[in-house]
């Protein structure tokens, strides 16, 4: 049996309000009154009261070059990382050389080599780790990282698994298309820990499920263009997300004996307000069955692949999971991409 023994998470030093967010909107979009009424729906419906930066509001207006993201992304990534890293290793009382792999994961800069190196060192973990980056997966990358994780145990080891997005290192200041402005409205940065081991308590891996949606690869990812990379987000996302989700967790729960009824609680990637909406109709949830993705994106907004780990935090916090209860985490990445962990929780 293989359990997530903690959960922890880092918050860069710079929190803004959904006000204060609007304030620097009105800088950037002030040549273009539809866009700035545009941004200003799209904060208002996006129900992120607050989300933290590691970037000032003024440094990511002022963001230009692939360069500048990229040192500035190794300069204030890196550390976040490694306060996640560290915070997760203490709630698992594990010492940094029992780990035998680190997966990380993380869309915001490409870096090569990847931050990890960086975090291995810093957070004192044995030279010979086995080290997993992960770039491409998206917002699915927690999920995903986390059933790596979980593949890669073995007995007497632990493996951890970091996730660090700087979302507002996307920010292009002459892009005002759709994508570019929902992304501003919703994203925000942080990072987030967890560690995983070879034991039969707490939440419990019971079973994952990978499944790649096909003729979907238009609705979400980046498109690289010469100045970098910009935000792909299609308007046909959440109801593709509504339309095929049910179906993959239905087909996934009939292989291990179980229906929808079965699950007590859902954690799922909070990728907008919208798309929570839909997924609680169209599974025919209770809202305080999913409670925990809500309140994440309304104090921190949507933290790419490290949000799922925050949602799991506060779900732990919560206390609310009974012996024997099953629990389902649920990312939607890049691909599109639909992503289960069942879990069962055990005392």
């Amino acid at each position: 049996m293989t359990c997530i023994r903690s959960v922890g998470t880092a918050r860069p030093e710079h929190c803004y309000s959904k006000e204060e967010v609007s304030a620097a909107a009105e800088r950037w979009l002030e040549e273009s009154e539809q866009a700035k009424a545009l941004f200003g729906r799209f904060l208002r419906s996006s129900h992120a009261e607050s989300r933290t930066y590691a970037l000032t509001l003024a440094e990511i207006l002022g963001l230009n070059g692939a360069q500048g993201r990229a040192e500035l992304y190794a300069e204030r990534a890196t550390p976040l990382a490694e306060q996640a890293l560290r915070n997760a290793l203490a709630g698992a009382q594990v010492q940094p050389e029992k780990i035998t792999n680190l997966v990380f994961t993380s869309c915001s800069v490409p870096l090569l080599p990847s931050i990890d190196a960086l975090v291995v060192q810093r957070a004192g973990l044995s030279e010979s780790v086995h080290r997993v980056p992960i770039y491409q997966q998206g917002c699915a990358g927690g999920v995903i990282g986390l059933n790596l994780a979980e593949r890669l145990i073995r007995p007497g080891g632990a493996v951890a698994l970091v996730c660090v997005e700087l979302c507002s290192l996307v920010f292009h200041l002459s892009d005002a298309s759709p994508a570019q402005l929902v992304g501003s409205a919703i994203f925000a940065d942080g990072a987030a820990g967890a560690i995983i081991g070879p034991e039969d308590r707490g939440l419990v891996f019971a079973g994952t499920h990978s499944c790649l949606i096909p003729e979907t690869r238009h609705l979400l990812g980046y498109d690289i263009y010469d100045d970098g990379t910009h935000l792909r987000l299609h308007h046909e996302l959440p109801q593709a997300v509504a339309e095929h989700t049910p179906r993959v967790v239905e087909t996934f729960l009939r292989g291990k004996g179980l229906s929808v009824r079965d699950i007590a609680w859902w954690l799922f990637h909070p990728g907008g307000v919208k798309i929570c909406d839909m997924l609680e109709q169209s599974l025919k949830l209770r809202p305080e069955q999913a409670y925990w993705a809500r309140e994440i994106l309304y104090r921190n907004g949507n933290l790419s692949s490290a949000t799922i780990l925050f949602v799991l935090e506060e779900f732990e916090k919560s206390n609310v999971v009974c012996n024997g209860d099953y629990v389902i985490m649920a990312g939607i990445g890049p691909g599109l991409t639909i992503e289960l962990i069942l879990f069962q929780f055990r005392k």
